[in-house]
């Protein structure tokens, strides 16, 4: 592979691709191609076509390490040292090196320091042109994290690394890794690539005679002054990209990722943890896994300034976290806060289009992570009804290419000719479902839902009937252009020729576009529009397609871990609308134009779905409100098929103890409340 192919933008202190000095003086969007851009040439000013870039003389963290840095002149140039005016003209000018301000993350175009960097290039230009020895200044410093001398580490630090340290598993247990499906599959080939280098390059310290407190400790003071060492989240190249974080250079985001996949208790079939009940054994794995994890991300805000990796692992805490506390519960919430503000300290939400000859590997690992916990911040919304905290009013980060994750850290000419055989919007043409695929469907559908918020949370927000309908018109229109592999069929549950990966995410796809559907018909019969059975056919739907998860664990064993959220998130919500029609019954009116709706199958989904709520353990996450909605499901069914007279007359309609209403206790976009029967206020009871 050569270098050539990949290289590196230039880049301002924000992060943000430095635009030629053309470009930049017109206020005009720069493709950053060198060395001349291409409105440059044209304009025919090529000889004009200046890159200037200047950083000063930061000076990086003093620690001190046993190990050679571990960032190249070639990966670090484009963030630190002396300025380089790129150029096409022959002639050699002036290096310039001004007053540079410190920027902690990235500035946007408010900021305080955004109007000295229009300043700063004007100054650069004139000292580089009247003079070949301008003053020297030095660069305001960012602020030192705590020092960890050769010797000494202060207690806490200690501690944290050392309760780490002691966990990680032998280099037999531990070089295997156990991979769950989800949308973070590009971590997969690192970390496979990162645990071999990492016991060559360590495992000597977790042999059982050499996994002493002095040993750990000496491994401890490496890992805190490499993770330490700055990281460029702009390399594009795949070598030197995965480089930064293994071997000799194994920071401690590169522990917290490996504890995700590690198996920390030994077992005949680990695998199997992952299908069926929580044993004892998976709950003690999980445990340590979930700690670890807090543990290493901790370490990474003490001596880390932020990086991509340390964004994947803050992401994966917030869903761990609701894996083990429930959804609902403010760690979760606070967990998935912290990602928010370290992506939008970052800027990976504010990445911009560029032209395909700059595509790559690290730029579509920003989109990446954006696009997932911008889904992740509308599922939070969709369970919690509180306020996103990530919007994309305010971003401008492009979807993910539809490439699959060895293309992605492949060789350049691979990379390119992947992006080539993609469609005008992104989609891969060969047929193939890629983590990518998901995420990009994914994220389409939440930038739908995003609009679904706005009417439902926001503060005096009223949307026409017509505006609803033309939200759901585009819903509906925006799933039928998803390419085919996403498409869902019922049937796949039985073909076993269908990969149980690619059928989850199709089903996982098919549950998103339904809830999305779901909240539009209700916020439709809120406006006063007629239902037609539209809400009832979408929420037997829900409910019919979220059973699967758990009536077919051997099929669906990716969804193991997501079970008491799906219940809660997916069929609890619809459940409700299924025990409205028990209790105030329309179908003995007018049947359902669908004929797979009729009130002996609402009986029957709503049996299993309790079976389903009765399954969740009552200490697992969600483990009280599974059984909360159970024990309302349960009273809707027993006054339904134990009233004495039909359901169909209104004293047995009328006969529900209304001082235990339809309501879950678990307030969702007021969709609980939704589900409460409208009788008349005489017959309901005082409060």
């Amino acid at each position: 592979m050569e270098d050539h192919a990949y290289a590196p933008l230039l880049l301002r202190r924000n992060g943000r691709p430095q635009a030629c000095d053309p470009c930049r003086k017109r206020k005009l969007a720069c493709d950053h191609t060198q060395p001349v851009c291409s409105r440059c040439k044209k304009r025919k000013q090529e000889a004009d076509c200046v890159y200037i870039v200047s950083d000063g003389n930061s000076k990086p963290p003093e620690y001190k390490s046993p190990l050679p840095s571990p960032v190249s002149s070639a990966a670090s140039g484009a963030r630190s040292g002396t300025p380089r005016p790129v150029q096409n003209a022959p002639v050699a000018r002036p290096e310039v090196q001004v007053l540079g301000l410190a920027r902690p993350g990235y500035l946007g175009p408010t900021s305080y320091c955004n109007i000295y960097e229009d300043t700063e290039n004007s100054l650069s230009l004139l000292q580089g042109v009247g003079s070949a020895t301008p003053p020297q200044h030095e660069s305001v410093a960012p602020r030192d994290p705590i020092k960890v001398p050769e010797k000494i580490m202060p207690p806490r630090i200690r501690e944290i690394c050392l309760a780490v340290l002691r966990t990680i598993p032998d280099p037999d247990q531990g070089s295997k890794l156990y991979f769950k499906h989800g949308s973070d599959g590009w971590v997969r080939p690192v970390a496979l690539r990162m645990v071999k280098s990492f016991y060559q390059t360590f495992g000597h310290y977790f042999t059982a005679q050499h996994r002493s407190t002095a040993q750990l400790e000496e491994l401890a003071r490496i890992l805190c002054a490499n993770t330490a060492r700055p990281v460029s989240d702009d390399e594009p190249n795949p070598e030197r990209w995965v480089n930064q974080f293994m071997g000799e250079n194994t920071r401690w985001e590169l522990i917290g990722v490996l504890s995700i996949f590690w198996v920390f208790v030994p077992s005949s079939d680990a695998a199997a943890w992952w299908r069926g009940k929580r044993t004892a054994e998976f709950d003690r794995n999980f445990s340590i896994m979930r700690e670890n994890l807090r543990l290493c991300t901790e370490l990474c805000k003490e001596f880390s300034a932020g990086n991509a990796l340390m964004l994947y692992l803050t992401q994966r805490r917030t869903a761990i976290d609701s894996m083990s506390l429930g959804d609902a519960s403010l760690v979760v919430w606070r967990s998935h806060a912290e990602a928010v503000s370290l992506l939008t300290f970052l800027g990976f939400h504010a990445l911009e289009e560029t032209d395909q000859r700059q595509m790559s590997m690290s730029l579509e690992i920003k989109k990446r992570l954006f696009h997932h916990l911008f889904v992740m911040a509308m599922v939070v919304v969709s369970f919690t009804g509180r306020p996103p905290l990530l919007v994309s009013r305010y971003s401008s980060t492009p979807l993910p290419l539809d490439i699959s994750d060895d293309e992605l850290f492949s060789d350049h000419e691979t990379f390119m000719k992947a992006i080539g055989r993609l469609d005008e919007k992104g989609w891969n043409t060969d047929g193939k479902l890629h983590t990518s695929t998901r995420i990009r469907a994914r994220s389409i559908l939440a930038s739908i839902r995003e609009e679904i918020f706005e009417i439902a949370l926001g503060c005096n927000q009223t949307a026409s009937i017509e505006t609803l309908l033309q939200l759901r018109a585009r819903e509906l229109q925006t799933v039928t252009e998803f390419p085919a592999c996403l498409h869902f069929d019922l049937r796949d549950l039985e073909n076993y020729e269908v990969p149980s990966e690619t059928m989850s995410s199709r089903l996982f796809v098919k549950l998103e576009h339904l809830q999305n559907m779901f909240f539009i018909e209700r916020l439709l019969v809120r406006s006063g529009h007629e239902d037609k059975g539209d809400l009832l056919g979408t929420s037997y739907d829900l409910v019919t397609l979220t059973l699967p998860c758990y009536l077919n664990l051997d099929r669906l064993a990716a969804f193991r871990n997501d079970c008491e959220w799906l219940v809660m998130a997916y069929a609890v919500p619809a459940g409700g609308i299924l025990c409205l029609e028990l209790l105030k019954p329309t179908l003995h009116i007018k049947p359902h134009r669908d004929p797979r709706i009729t009130r002996s199958n609402i009986i029957q989904k709503l049996s299993l779905l309790v079976a389903y709520l009765h399954w969740v353990s009552p200490s697992g996450p969600n483990g009280d409100l599974c059984s909360d909605a159970k024990s309302v499901i349960q009273r809707v069914l027993d006054q339904t098929l134990n009233a004495a007279s039909s359901v169909y007359e209104p004293p047995a309609v009328f006969e529900w103890d209304f001082s235990t209403q339809v309501d879950f206790n678990f307030d969702l976009l007021d969709t609980f409340d939704w589900n409460r029967p409208d009788f008349p206020l005489s017959q309901q009871s005082n409060p």
